[in-house]
């Protein structure tokens, strides 16, 4: 918050956008009380997302996305931005991708546009 205005700090925003779009509901909402607690639940949720991935669970997707979707939507798509996300949110800032090669990914996840019948 004291920080200033860096291209990493807009990379970041947009990767809690992204994860806000994934799960369907605002950051402010996955944890009551003050941002401190904000960042601690966006963290957290992160971290279990990353040991999912990383341990081969097959659910992991459906704990994450809106379940208003109701299962209609591409997993492909969906992994591509949650990775972008996890990515975009590292804590180590000089991790986090440029905006360019976010924008990049995004373009190229749009030719996975089948949705599963």
């Amino acid at each position: 918050l004291n920080q200033p205005i860096t291209a990493k700090v807009d990379v970041y925003s947009y990767g809690v956008v992204i994860l806000e779009m994934v799960k369907g509901i605002r950051l402010s909402n996955w944890a009551t009380d003050d941002g401190d607690e904000q960042e601690a639940e966006l963290t957290k949720c992160v971290r279990i997302i990353k040991r999912k991935i990383q341990q081969g669970e097959e659910s992991w997707m459906e704990d994450i996305v809106d379940t208003r979707l109701q299962g209609k939507y591409s997993r492909k798509q969906v992994a591509t931005l949650i990775g972008v996300g996890i990515s975009c949110v590292e804590e180590d800032r000089k991790k986090r991708p440029t905006m360019a090669s976010v924008v990049q990914t995004l373009l190229e996840c749009d030719e996975y546009t089948t949705l599963p019948q």
